[in-house]
């Protein structure tokens, strides 16, 4: 009730309701937002892409699995102090943990995390040859560009990825599962005119 955790005042054992389920919210942003700038400067190129995902919550139930076996950083905090504070009260953290993170994926409520993040999402930097480099007959022109993808995570408040998704389509969006981590992409281009 009022979002705590029902301690039983007897045995300071901790249970959960099993038949009352509370809506957390969605995966689904408030709205995305995005800047994006080129800038040149007598041969040289600077593009970048800065985008922002503002709104919507994911569960991590990687987190309430790493909890539940005691290889988090919480969880070790946990047991050198030997209590979990809960609703005022101190209670063993193993009682603890093997309710709110146990069984297949625990009380998830429990994990949510916010999914608002800005990222520097491209960047490029491009160079045109100049002109008494090419060959009079053969090429006009000629610009080499290397580029970059998901290059910063400028803020976010979840331990993953909230754009990242759990399986190759588009289910389990919004919840962490042991995923990769995202990364990073780089490559170049070569534009040529004739």
């Amino acid at each position: 009730m009022n979002g705590y955790i029902f301690v039983d005042p007897n045995t300071g054992a901790v249970r959960p309701d099993n038949n009352t389920f509370y809506k957390v919210g969605t995966s689904n942003p408030d709205y995305n937002i995005g800047f994006r700038n080129q800038m040149t400067y007598k041969n040289w190129s600077l593009g970048f892409l800065v985008d922002a995902r503002v709104g919507g919550v994911n569960v991590s139930a990687t987190q309430a699995i790493m909890d539940q076996f005691g290889v988090s950083a919480e969880s070790q905090q946990a047991r050198d102090r030997d209590y979990v504070l809960l609703n005022g009260k101190e209670v063993t953290y193993a009682n603890y943990y093997n309710v709110v993170s146990g069984g297949t994926t625990g009380l998830l409520a429990h994990y949510v995390y916010s999914s608002t993040n800005v990222r520097l999402r491209e960047a490029l930097l491009g160079f045109a040859l100049p002109e008494r480099w090419m060959p009079k007959t053969f090429m006009k022109s000629a610009r080499l560009t290397l580029h970059g993808s998901n290059l910063l995570m400028i803020y976010n408040k979840s331990p993953f990825d909230p754009e990242s998704v759990a399986s190759t389509g588009t289910y389990y969006q919004g919840i962490d599962y042991f995923m990769q981590p995202s990364y990073r992409s780089f490559g170049f281009s070569v534009n040529v005119s004739f």
